[in-house]
C-alpha cells in the first residue's frame, strides 16, 4: 500500500520525544514518523562529519517512508548538520531547533545574559555564540552527563535526585556566577530535567525548551489523533522502557526495528 505524505521526526535516540510530544498538540499532522537511532547513540561526542553521515542515513530512511518534511529533533544534528542536509536534499524542508530556540531566548531574556547548555559537539559548533553573541552576553557549557542522567531516570528516582543536583551544581554554576536570566535547554533530553534547573536558579530563569520552541512556529491544526509510527535501529524493549518519560502523556505505540546503515 502507498504511503501517505507524512512528517518524518529524528534524534540519535529518545531525546527528539520530547520535541515529538510538543509537534503533537499542535495536531498539524496526519501522520508522523518518528526515527531513534538508538543503535549509534549517542551523537553528541562524535566527530561533525559521522554526525553528517549518521543525519543523511537518517533522512533517507524517513523519505523512503513517505515523509513530505522533516525534523531534526536533536540539538546536535541541528548545530552541526543542518546546513549540510539542506542542500543534499533540496526539494525537502528540513528543520531544526536553533532558529526557533534562538528566537525564543532573544524574546525572553530581560538582562542579555543567555546560558546555552548542550552536547559537547553543540558546544564547538559555536552556532549559539555566532547566533546569540552578536547582540546578547552568551555563557556556554557542555553538559554531557544531563544526557544519561535524563535517559536512564535518575530525575525519577529520590535517590538518584542527589547525583542531578551535583551535576547541576558543577555545570550550572559558571551560567550562575554569570548572572544570566535564560537558560537554552540546547539538547532534547534536557527538558526532563527541567525542574532541577528551576529549583537550582530560584526560579530566575527563564527555561528555553527547544521543542516548545519548535512547536510553536507550526500552524495549529485539526487533526485530532494524528497517525504516529516508531522506528529505531536498536532494541526496542529498551526504547520503550525510557520512551514513557520523553514522551509525557502520550500513548506510543510499539517501536520496531530498522536498519538504516
Amino acid at each position: 500500500m502507498e504511503n501517505k505524505a507524512a512528517l518524518g521526526v529524528f534524534d540519535s535516540g529518545v531525546g527528539g520525544l520530547t520535541v515529538l510530544r510538543e509537534i503533537m498538540k499542535r495536531d498539524h499532522y496526519e501522520r508522523i514518523i518518528y526515527l531513534g537511532d538508538t543503535g549509534r547513540v549517542p551523537y553528541g561526542t562524535r566527530s561533525a562529519d559521522k554526525i553528517k553521515e549518521y543525519a543523511e542515513d537518517d533522512i533517507s530512511f524517513l523519505l523512503s517512508q513517505g515523509a513530505e518534511k522533516v525534523i531534526a529533533a536533536c540539538g546536535t544534528v541541528s548545530a552541526v548538520a543542518l546546513d549540510t542536509l539542506r542542500k543534499s536534499h533540496p526539494d525537502i524542508p528540513i528543520d531544526g531547533v536553533i532558529d526557533a530556540t534562538v528566537a525564543g531566548a532573544a524574546r525572553a531574556t530581560r538582562n542579555g545574559k543567555i546560558g546555552v547548555i548542550g552536547t559537547a559537539a553543540t558546544v564547538r559548533s559555536g552556532v549559539y555564540q555566532r547566533r546569540l553573541g552578536e547582540s546578547f552576553d552568551v555563557t556556554v557549557t557542555a553538559c554531557p552527563l544531563f544526557v544519561p542522567l535524563a535517559e536512564y531516570g535518575f530525575a525519577c528516582e529520590e535517590r538518584g535526585r542527589a547525583t542531578v543536583f551535583d551535576a547541576c551544581e558543577y555545570y550550572l554554576s559558571p551560567l550562575k556566577a554569570a548572572g544570566i536570566d535564560t537558560l537554552v535547554m540546547g539538547c532534547t533530553h534536557f527538558p526532563l530535567l527541567e525542574d532541577f534547573f528551576e529549583e537550582y536558579f530560584d526560579g530566575g530563569v527563564a527555561l528555553i525548551n527547544s521543542g516548545r520552541e519548535l512547536a510553536a512556529t507550526i500552524e495549529k491544526g485539526t487533526c485530532i489523533a494524528p497517525s504516529l509510527e516508531l522506528f529505531v535501529t536498536d532494541d526496542t524493549k529498551a526504547f520503550s522502557e525510557v520512551a514513557k518519560a520523553f514522551s509525557g502523556c502520550y500513548d506510543l505505540p510499539r517501536p520496531k526495528r530498522v536498519r538504516i546503515q
